[in-house]
């Protein structure tokens, strides 16, 4: 037998099996990963990383399909069997709802609940599906009379759902494919996290959100390739889609103003903006009026103008009171209650079920699970960072007074009063609010510029949390996130558990609503089952937090391989100008970027790129100016705008990383130390402050 000619798998390219445990201890299966007991071909194949990606998303949406293909015959839909099967689709369920198998158009012939984008998918689909045939009766004999049997397939819901799976599964594989390029060819196998998800074969049919991640993956794909312009229309189309990719546009800001970068983000901001508006305006002219019951009442604006009708009355709405099609959107969201999974739903059921009263068993039951957390917590903190006892005991007591007093307040509130839904408007509007300038805040003090897909992760994991409306496919929209933001796989999966967990109880529990208690399981399961679930996002968010003020411990930037003192190197704030170490790969323009400007007039308040000391100090401790951190200065704010930055006061605003900077006491022996301890040119240790 020929020998075929082999070497070992590239070490520029990450293997997951050497690096995490739970897919090194699945390769075992099949003997171990690459270079321990198997080996690649030396020379180039077509089984690519790309191409087995592709592979795995398509596997997963095939089994979604499946999984859901039992639903696309409307005669199933009876005796509960769409939840008891878990087969449950929007798809099929809104085509004769929303008045597609009649033929209608959304906004134009109805007001649909969906940004123009998903009722122009739906529209597109429904007039192919239209052509088929629909149920027919069949009939038997009866004592001589001729009665119903049964009716036929009806086949236009049918093709309807197998185009429309057909569009879902371009747009995971285009998901997919835009997430391993953003990951960068050393990190390509991060994006199996998404192309094997659980949650995409259980949710990729159950709505159209599909369509929104596609276009937010390919947003962040062109902005990690430095296109901004492109990344700002195709987060545009995003939004047009779902309103979540709007929150990339804020993660962004975050970021480019610490690296001084807010030229880049206006292109793509603009563009996104015109996308926008070249969409909503248009559709805004052609939409009809509808009343309340959704009933038309009157024709669009543009149709008006063009008959001789009276159309500027239709700027300020419609007679009797109705309302453009575009408007019924964003009606809805803001009238609609607390929805199912989410936290205020959660609330209201525990507020009505238990009694929140001072030192009740609830209120016990609280005190105790904010205790245990708090005390795992502050123990942590307080044995990384001895220095902070006081502060972390001092806060760790507000958050226990806070937590302890403001529950079951809010419950009692809620129990005698209920939940207004322009108080859970508010509350939500603030959460979100409060939650976003928390993100911003650790964005600008972080030792070092987090990367963009960590900042972004913990939005809209901010937003989901906050929201009256947490629908399970909303699932789908952290799923390139958490690849690229943290790629482990264990919490990943447990994660992914929780989301499995959660669909079943909530399917259980409407067969439990449906029959009036006779089958299903009581709402109890379901809300912790999503109390469970918002916990392991809650944890998840943590540990991208805990990487941000340590990037050490970030997989992405220091690996899991070296020596300690290699990975504790991505700790320092100067370590993203290496361009031999790993930085930002979805960053695009941040990547590698300094932190520049920031502070009062745009001044540059990165450590690296001021020179508060005197030259004599310069040359005297370690405190060394990295060049290129120099010529990033000089490039940027012309040539001599470093040098007149050394002659200001020594007096600076808030510094990027100045709040978490880790305070190292340096030895007495050490360069750049004096006989007691302190350092020869300030209060923190060498130009990256430690």
């Amino acid at each position: 037998m020929a020998r075929m000619a082999t070497t070992q798998a590239s070490p520029a390219r990450v293997s997951p099996a050497r690096e995490d445990p739970v897919v090194g201890g699945a390769s075992q299966l099949i003997g171990g990963p690459p270079g321990a007991h198997a080996v690649l071909p030396g020379r180039r194949t077509w089984l690519t990383p790309l191409r087995v990606l592709m592979a795995l998303v398509i596997l997963a949406s095939l089994l979604g399909y499946a999984q859901k293909a039992s639903c696309r015959d409307t005669r199933n839909w009876t005796h509960e069997y769409q939840y008891s099967a878990l087969c449950y689709s929007d798809v099929v369920a809104l085509y004769s709802q929303e008045g597609l198998v009649d033929g209608k158009l959304p906004y134009l012939d109805y007001p649909t609940e969906y940004p123009p984008l998903i009722g122009a998918a739906m529209a597109l689909i429904a007039w192919p599906a239209g052509l088929a045939s629909g149920p027919k009766p069949v009939y038997r004999m009866d004592n001589g009379q001729q009665v119903v049997d049964h009716y036929t397939m009806d086949r236009r819901s049918a093709v309807f759902y197998d185009l429309t799976a057909l569009l879902f599964l371009v747009a995971a594989c285009v998901a997919v494919f835009c997430t391993a390029l953003t990951a960068g060819s050393r990190r390509v196998w991060d994006a199996a996290l998404f192309a094997i998800a659980p949650a995409l074969a259980l949710h990729l049919l159950t709505n159209w959100d599909i369509l929104a991640v596609a276009f937010a993956a390919g947003g962040l794909l062109a902005w990690s390739r430095r296109a901004p312009r492109l990344a700002g229309v195709l987060l545009g189309l995003g939004i047009l889609t779902k309103l979540y990719p709007a929150l990339f546009l804020l993660g962004l800001l975050f970021l480019c103003l610490r690296a001084g970068k807010v030229r880049e983000w206006l292109k793509a901001f603009v563009s996104a903006v015109v996308t926008v508006v070249a969409v909503m305006v248009p559709l805004w002219l052609v939409a009809g009026y509808f009343d309340k019951e959704a009933d038309r009442t009157s024709s669009g604006i543009l149709a008006t103008f063009w008959h001789g009708g009276s159309w500027l009355r239709l700027l300020g709405g419609g007679p009797d009171g109705a309302r453009n099609a575009l408007a019924r959107f964003f009606d809805l969201n803001s009238e609609r209650g607390a929805d199912w999974d989410s936290v205020a739903f959660g609330a209201t059921w525990l507020a009505d079920r238990h009694d929140p009263a001072w030192f009740g068993p609830m209120h016990l039951v609280i005190c105790l699970v904010t205790a245990v957390v708090l005390i795992a917590v502050t123990s942590a903190l307080v044995v990384h960072r001895p220095d902070t006892l006081r502060l972390v005991i001092a806060s760790a007591v507000a958050a226990f007074g806070t937590i302890a007093v403001a529950v079951p307040y809010v419950l009692q509130g809620i129990r005698d009063h209920g939940l207004a839904v322009h108080t859970l408007n508010i509350v939500t509007a603030a959460t979100l609010v409060v939650a976003v300038l928390a993100i911003g805040l650790l964005t600008w003090l972080a030792p070092r510029r987090p990367r963009l897909p960590q900042v972004l992760f913990l939005l809209v994991v901010a937003f989901l949390l906050s929201n009256k409306v947490f629908s399970p496919q909303y699932t789908l929209w952290l799923l390139p996130l958490v690849a690229l933001a943290r790629p482990r796989w264990r919490l990943f999966l447990i994660w992914q558990i929780c989301e499995f967990w959660v669909m079943f109880t909530r399917f259980m529990h409407f067969i439990y609503n449906d029959t009036q208690g006779r089958h299903g399981v009581d709402r109890g399961w379901f809300v912790g089952a999503v109390a469970l679930r918002d916990l392991v996002l809650i944890v998840m968010a943590g540990f991208v937090v805990r990487e941000i003020l340590h990037p050490r411990m970030d997989v992405v930037r220091a690996g899991t391989t070296g020596t300690v003192a290699q990975r504790s190197a991505a700790d320092n704030p100067d370590a993203g100008l290496d361009p031999d170490l790993l930085d930002d790969p979805a960053g695009g323009v941040l990547d590698h970027a300094p932190d520049i400007r920031g502070g009062w007039r745009g001044r540059p308040t990165h450590p690296a790129a001021t020179s508060a000391t005197s030259a004599a100090d310069t040359t005297d401790t370690a405190t060394v100016i990295p060049e290129v951190a120099v010529t990033a200065v000089r490039a940027t704010n012309g040539p001599d705008e470093a040098d007149r930055d050394a002659d200001r006061p020594a007096l600076r605003p808030l510094e990027p990383g100045a709040l978490f900077r880790p305070r190292h006491r340096p030895d007495a022996d050490s360069p750049g130390s004096t006989a007691n301890g302190s350092t020869l040119g300030g209060g923190d240790q060498g130009p990256a402050g430690g």
